[in-house]
């Protein structure tokens, strides 16, 4: 019989047990973005603003695109392995576990070899300034290096959520946080690496993380432990994982094209406002991992209630989890205005310009934000469920599709930077609407 599922997902209080699962998933991913925050402050620190301009903006998207995809293919397999170990379906989620493993290994393969040769390609569709081209190009061949460790990472983490462990992920977050800390310090201020500093500090902390997670896994003599001398895919399973899989990764492939295309339109600025905007990224993440955990936490909530058949707990978790998730973001709007500047000073100390600017694109913003919320919550209800093709369609029609519309429609040649970004607000509320509806019809739950 499987290991019991945590009571507090299928049994008990709803709200209580959103929290205490979220919770974890939610500090995991607050320490994850710290790494990549203090890339950013070194990097701004002790190389500049044209170095900043090289991690992130159009060069994060590209690594997004890639691995946004490949994480989409993944969560086919925590859907099914969450149904499963709900269901108490001992030999499925074995099988399960160790198809998984197998998935994520010739994926990542497939993007190192991707994201290697074709980086020089992506930079120039994107428009990258030459300013920040060559930095940006050794940073991306070096990060590609370690994808395997991260989504093996990424595929043990995701294994011990769907079975309702959402700690260990988060103690081994903070581990590896520590290590891309201290090696950012290391490679770029003491060695004087710059940005090819930074990426290694990264590659390191991402094997560190996976050798971590892989401890539990290995030594649990849950349902779940893997053993690898069962490290053999099933195929039937595989297929399964590929096709709920295949949706969440156009879903996310597409939602990182259209911001690719948005930075097109960003780098026709000046390199105070590309800057402002990388900068902008980085404290924006606060928000995107809050509202990604919690829609996480919610599609392994609805997988295992519905692999236990408990339905109308799933439709009640949304509702929850919606004004849950708004109380947050307020907490979040009040305190991006109250410290915006300062937070900005931490990236580029000394830079009022690219300080000012950035701040102002933080007041346009800030209050869209709760526009996005409704479209987290439903799609990690409705994916949990299975129906994984409903996202895909929503966001390349609500938000790829209404982003190249506004783009090309409205904002060709303008000197209006403001004008750009409005393309997000806009493609936010047109997607919570169109999930709403979905929801509310209740064909998810057929």
């Amino acid at each position: 019989m499987a290991g019991e599922s945590k009571e507090y997902i299928i049994e008990g209080s709803i709200s209580k047990g959103i929290i205490k699962f979220m919770l974890p998933i939610m500090l995991g991913m607050f320490f994850q973005q710290l790494y990549n925050t203090v890339d950013a402050v070194v990097v701004g620190r002790f190389v500049g603003k044209e170095a900043l301009a090289a991690v992130g903006g159009g060069t994060m998207f590209f690594v997004n695109l890639l691995i946004g995809f490949c994480g989409g293919l993944a969560n086919g397999a925590s859907i099914i392995i969450s149904q499963f170990f709900g269901a108490k379906n001992d030999r499925c989620v074995s099988s399960s576990v160790h198809t998984f493993v197998i998935l994520s290994i010739l994926l990542g393969f497939a993007v190192t070899l991707v994201g290697v040769f074709g980086s020089g390609f992506a930079l120039n569709l994107i428009k990258t300034p030459k300013e920040i081209f060559d930095n940006a190009i050794i940073y991306l061949r070096i990060y590609f290096l370690g994808i395997i460790p991260m989504f093996l990472y990424n595929t043990g983490a995701s294994i011990l959520r769907a079975t309702g462990d959402s700690k260990t992920p988060f103690w081994v977050l903070v581990a590896a946080c520590f290590v891309n800390i201290n090696l950012d310090c290391f490679f770029v201020a003491v060695l004087n690496l710059g940005v090819a500093g930074v990426a290694y500090a990264t590659i390191i902390s991402e094997a560190v993380s996976m050798v971590i997670i892989f401890i539990p896994l290995v030594r649990t003599s849950e349902v779940y432990r893997l053993e690898f001398s069962k490290l053999k895919p099933d195929y039937s399973l595989l297929a399964k994982m590929v096709r709920l899989g295949v949706p969440s990764g156009v879903y996310s492939m597409m939602y990182t094209f259209s911001n690719l295309i948005m930075m097109s339109f960003v780098n026709a600025f000046p390199t105070t406002t590309i800057a402002a905007w990388t900068a902008w990224g980085k404290l924006d993440a606060l928000f995107w991992m809050t509202v990604s955990s919690m829609g996480m936490a919610l599609s392994t909530f609805s997988g295992q209630n519905y692999g236990a058949k408990k339905y109308d707990r799933i439709k009640k978790s949304a509702w929850r989890g919606l004004l849950i998730m708004w109380a947050i973001t307020l907490v979040i709007v009040i305190i991006f205005r109250l410290f915006g500047r300062f937070f900005y000073g931490l990236f580029i100390p000394g830079e009022k310009e690219v300080i000012e600017m950035g701040f102002k694109i933080l007041l346009f913003l800030t209050p869209a934000l709760f526009l996005y919320v409704p479209s987290e919550i439903f799609s990690g209800i409705i994916g949990g469920v299975g129906k994984t093709y409903v996202s895909m369609i929503v966001t390349v029609f609500g938000i790829c599709g209404t982003r190249m519309i506004w783009l090309f429609s409205c904002c060709r040649g303008t000197d209006d930077f403001f004008k750009v970004i409005t393309c997000y607000p806009i493609s936010w509320l047109i997607s919570g609407l169109i999930f709403f509806a979905y929801f509310m019809s209740k064909r998810w739950a057929r």
